[in-house]
């Protein structure tokens, strides 16, 4: 699923002032706020969660089919994963906030990948042991409805809040598109879902669901382009207006469809199970909880000027935050190597993203 607010512009190239520009540090804290969220929203669903479930693609396949294929993705994301943090950090130093951006873009997208994986990973070493049993899949996947809301309130939210001078073409694009993106996600899976019940009420309720949705989303995506061809105050206010309705359309969707009538039966894990699954899951939230740190650290040091009392601190937070990047993977790496984990916790912080 696509990420909206990013914002990218030709004009903010690499050739960077020293501190960067008030536009790129003020994109780059938009930028960590997208980001925190989205990490924190998977890791919440998937590593958080008291249910055991497989994770699914938005194709409705398993992310992977064995335990050996997640433990070997994982282990090659936590590689590109310590190649971009190093790279964030050569950016920054060199003053090229817009870069940094893009680095983190691509951070938050390979930590969304590397915790679906420990999470199958944890899923699928789980149900392997003795006097386990495997989930029975229901209409909905929870997982996929619930990320679709949140990216929807995210673009949302960042048109709400951006003023219009920062309403570039290509951030109401970007926003555009995801929004589309995830509004069609939640259509085909209200769809199936509809044709698949058996129950009257649930048929109909998904399909007026949909249309609601459908229209909300369409008045709202008119008010966009009215937007970028004519930018006014007016036509801003209309997306804020029409947003609220989408976002209150798609709420209600994905409240009805996490009924759990229409969730399944979430696996049934043995003692040996989850502990296999404890520490696997333990593994992933080092990393995510590293990188939500890094994140604030790298906002922290986009909201404050080069010449703050407190640069020297941001600056060595954020390079402890790298370290426990990099230390998270080794023990994830380990936790899947081994099936077991490395320590009895995880490191400070870690137990909770927020």
């Amino acid at each position: 699923m696509a990420s909206g607010g990013s914002g990218k512009s030709a004009s903010e190239g690499s050739a960077s002032t020293p501190g960067g520009s008030l536009q790129q540090r003020k994109r780059l804290s938009s930028v960590c706020d997208t980001c925190k969220g989205k990490m924190q929203l998977v890791a919440d669903l998937l590593l958080l969660s008291s249910e055991t479930r497989p994770v699914m693609t938005s194709e409705g396949v398993a992310v992977a089919d064995t335990f050996d294929q997640c433990r070997d993705t994982v282990i090659a994301r936590t590689k590109e994963l310590s190649i971009l943090t190093h790279d964030i950090q050569s950016q920054l130093n060199m003053g090229r906030f817009t870069e940094v951006g893009d680095r983190l873009l691509e951070m938050a997208d390979l930590v969304v990948s590397l915790t679906e994986c420990s999470a199958h990973a944890a899923y699928l070493a789980a149900v392997e042991t003795a006097g386990s049993q495997p989930c029975l899949p229901g209409l909905v996947d929870r997982y996929k409805v619930t990320r679709c809301r949140h990216e929807v309130e995210q673009s949302c939210g960042v048109l709400r809040v951006t003023p219009l001078p920062d309403l570039t073409p290509q951030l109401l694009l970007e926003l555009s598109q995801n929004i589309s993106t995830n509004l069609k996600t939640l259509t085909d899976i209200s769809s199936l879902a509809s044709e698949r019940s058996r129950d009257r009420f649930a048929k109909e309720q998904f399909k007026l669901s949909v249309k609601s949705m459908s229209t909300s989303g369409t008045a709202f995506l008119a008010c966009v382009k009215e937007v970028k061809t004519q930018p006014s105050e007016l036509t801003r206010n209309r997306c804020v207006l029409f947003s609220a309705a989408l976002v209150q359309a798609v709420s209600a969707l994905v409240g009805f469809a996490t009924e759990p009538q229409f969730l399944g039966r979430a696996a049934n894990i043995s003692t040996d199970g989850k502990g296999v699954q404890t520490a696997v899951l333990g593994g992933a939230m080092s990393v995510v909880s590293a990188c939500v740190l890094l994140t604030q650290g790298l906002r922290d040091v986009a909201q404050h000027p080069e010449s703050s009392s407190k640069m020297a601190d941001y600056r060595e937070r954020l390079r402890n935050s790298a370290c426990a990047v990099s230390d998270g993977c080794t023990l994830l790496t380990q936790a899947l190597r081994e099936r077991s984990s490395p320590r009895t916790l995880p490191p400070v912080n870690s137990h909770s993203v927020n």
